[in-house]
C-alpha cells in the first residue's frame, strides 16, 4: 500500500509540473503577443502624428469658418430673443390693460348694484310707511265712529230721563203721546250725530287718500328721476367703456404693428445671416472636402504601408510562433514520453503481491465500466448476495434490500377513564 501511495504522489507531482510548464508557456506567449500589439499601436500613433502643412491649413480654414458660422448663429438667436421679448412685453401690456378694464367694469357693476339695492330698500320702506299710514287712518276712522256712537247713546239717556219725569206728572193717556214725541226727537238727534260722525270720517278719509296719492306721485317722480339718473350713468359708463376699448384696441394695433415690424426685421436679418452662413458653409465644406480627399489619399497610402509592414511582421511572428510552438510541443511530448516511461518502469518494478492484486482489481473495474457494464458473473454474484441478505433479515422474495423500509404506526384503542367512579 505504501508503494501505491508513493506512486500516486509521484504521478500527481508530475501532472502538476506539466500543468505549470504549460501555463508558463501560455503566459509567455500572451505577454509576447501583447508587447507586439503595443509596439504596433505605437507605430500607428507615431504615423498619425505626422501632419501635412496643407492639411493643417485646411483644418484651420474649416475651424475659422465654423467660428464665423457660430457667431452668425449667435447673432440670429439674439435677434430672435429680442423679438420674443418685445412680443412678450406687448402681450403683457395688453393683458394688463384688459385686467384694468375688467376691474373697472366690476367696480361700476358693483356701484350700480349697490345703487339699485338702495333704491329698492327706499321703495320698500316707503311702501311700508304708506301701509302703516293707511292702517292708522282706518283705525282712526273706526275710533271716530265708535265715539260718535257712544255720544249718540249719551245724548239719548237725558232725553229718556226727562220723559220719565213728565210721565209721572201727566196722565196715562198724555204719557203715551209725550213718550212717542220724545222718542222720535231722540232718534233724530242720534241720526244727526251719526251723520256728522260719518261725514267727518269721510272727510278725514278723503284727506288721507289725497295725502297717499300725493306721496305715491312723489315716489313715482323720485323713481323716474332715479331711473333717469341710472340710465344717464349707464350711458356715460358705456361711452367711457367704448373709449377705453378704442384706446386698448389702438394700443393693441400699435403693438401688433410694432411686433410685425420687429418680426420683419428679425426675419430679414435671419435670412441675411442664413444666406451668409450658407455661403460660408459652402466654402468651408469645399475646403473641408478637398482637405478630406487629400487626407484620405495620404491615410490610404500610410495605411497600405502600415498594412504591408504589419502583414510582413505578422508572417514573421506567425513563423516564429509556429517554430516556438513546435519546439514546445516537441519538448512536452518528450517530457510526457519520459514521464510515461518512468511511470511504467516504476509499475514494472513493483513486486508487492497485495499491490499487484489491488492494481489488477482497479484495472478490471476501470475496464468493466461499473456495475451497469459488469460481466454476467459479477451480476449473478450480486443477486445471490442480495437474496442472502433478504433471507437473513426477514425480507420477502424479490424485495429490494437497498431501499429504506417503510413503517406504519397505528394508535391502539384505549378505554376512557371516568374519574368520578
Amino acid at each position: 500500500m505504501s508503494g501505491i501511495s508513493s506512486l500516486v504522489r509521484t504521478s500527481s507531482k508530475l501532472i502538476r509540473c506539466g500543468q505549470t510548464s504549460a501555463r508558463r508557456s501560455v503566459y509567455t506567449t500572451a505577454v509576447r503577443l501583447g508587447e507586439d500589439k503595443k509596439q504596433k499601436d505605437l507605430d500607428m500613433a507615431s504615423m498619425a502624428k505626422k501632419i501635412d502643412p496643407k492639411e493643417a491649413a485646411a483644418r484651420k480654414a474649416a475651424e475659422e469658418a465654423t467660428k464665423r458660422a457660430l457667431a452668425a448663429k449667435a447673432a440670429r438667436e439674439a435677434a430672435e430673443k429680442k423679438a420674443l421679448e418685445e412680443k412678450a412685453a406687448a402681450e403683457k401690456a395688453a393683458k394688463l390693460a384688459a385686467q384694468q378694464e375688467q376691474a373697472k367694469k366690476a367696480a361700476e357693476k358693483a356701484a350700480a348694484d349697490k345703487k339699485a339695492a338702495d333704491a329698492a330698500a327706499a321703495k320698500a320702506a316707503k311702501e311700508a310707511a304708506e301701509k302703516a299710514a293707511a292702517k292708522a287712518a282706518e283705525k282712526k276712522a273706526a275710533d271716530a265712529a265708535e265715539k260718535a256712537k257712544k255720544a249718540a247713546g249719551k245724548a239719548r239717556e237725558p232725553v229718556q230721563q226727562k220723559s220719565a219725569e213728565q210721565d209721572a206728572k201727566t196722565s196715562a193717556s198724555g204719557r203715551v203721546q209725550t213718550a212717542d214725541s220724545l222718542g222720535s226727537r231722540s232718534e233724530g238727534a242720534a241720526k244727526k250725530a251719526a251723520a256728522e260722525a260719518t261725514a267727518a270720517a269721510a272727510a278725514r278719509k278723503a284727506q288721507e287718500d289725497a295725502a297717499a296719492e300725493k306721496a305715491s306721485k312723489e315716489a313715482a317722480a323720485k323713481k323716474a328721476a332715479t331711473e333717469a339718473a341710472a340710465k344717464k350713468a349707464a350711458l356715460e359708463a358705456a361711452a367711457k367703456k367704448a373709449a377705453q376699448e378704442a384706446s386698448v384696441k389702438r394700443a393693441a394695433e400699435e403693438a401688433a404693428a410694432k411686433k410685425a415690424a420687429a418680426e420683419a426685421a428679425a426675419k430679414k436679418a435671419a435670412e441675411e445671416a442664413a444666406a451668409k452662413k450658407a455661403a460660408e458653409e459652402a466654402a468651408a465644406k469645399k475646403a473641408a472636402e478637398e482637405a478630406a480627399a487629400k487626407k484620405a489619399a495620404e491615410e490610404a497610402a500610410a495605411r497600405k504601408a502600415a498594412e504591408d509592414a504589419a502583414a510582413k511582421k505578422a508572417v514573421e511572428e506567425a513563423a516564429a510562433k509556429k517554430a516556438a510552438e513546435e519546439v514546445a510541443a516537441k519538448k512536452a511530448a518528450e517530457e510526457a514520453a519520459a514521464q510515461k516511461a518512468a511511470e511504467e518502469e516504476a509499475i514494472r518494478n513493483m513486486q508487492d503481491p497485495i499491490q499487484s492484486l489491488f492494481l489488477s482489481s482497479i484495472r478490471s473495474t476501470s475496464s468493466a465500466g461499473g456495475l451497469e457494464n459488469a460481466s454476467p458473473e459479477i451480476k449473478a454474484e450480486l443477486e445471490s448476495e442480495l437474496e442472502r441478505l433478504a433471507k437473513q433479515y426477514g425480507g420477502q422474495a424479490g424485495a429490494n434490500m437497498t431501499d429504506f423500509p417503510t413503517f406504519q404506526f397505528t394508535d391502539p384503542d384505549v378505554d376512557p377513564i371516568n374519574v368520578s367512579e
